[in-house]
């Protein structure tokens, strides 16, 4: 769960405590058909980058030194907030995005 002014950004339960990046990027993967990703050595193993182009919005989560870093570079739970933000604007006008975004049980904004 990723807290967002109190909430999971997700599925907005109230929440406390601090951000859980553990699984972030399989999770993503599993439910947003456009990612791309890469994996360690040939292409097994974790994911080590996820790269989303999203209603002409470039982001990106890389593993580095054993840390996430962002593109755009914000906190974590602004943005993956961001990213549902543009994902629920791509959805309306792509019927298998918003398939997929539905699915998850994320709410569109």
């Amino acid at each position: 769960m990723l807290p967002l002014e109190g909430a999971c950004v997700f599925c907005h339960a109230p929440i406390t405590g601090d951000e859980d990046t553990g699984e972030l990027l399989d999770y993503l993967v599993k439910r947003i058909p456009v990612a791309k990703v890469k994996r360690g050595h040939l292409n097994r193993g974790p994911i080590t980058e996820l790269v989303l182009d999203i209603a002409g919005r470039s982001f990106r989560a890389r593993v580095k030194n054993e840390q996430l870093e962002l593109l755009p570079p914000v906190r974590l739970s602004a943005w993956v907030d961001l990213l549902l933000t543009k994902l629920s604007d791509a959805a309306a006008v792509d019927p298998d995005l918003r398939r997929a975004v539905l699915r998850s049980g994320w709410a569109l904004r």
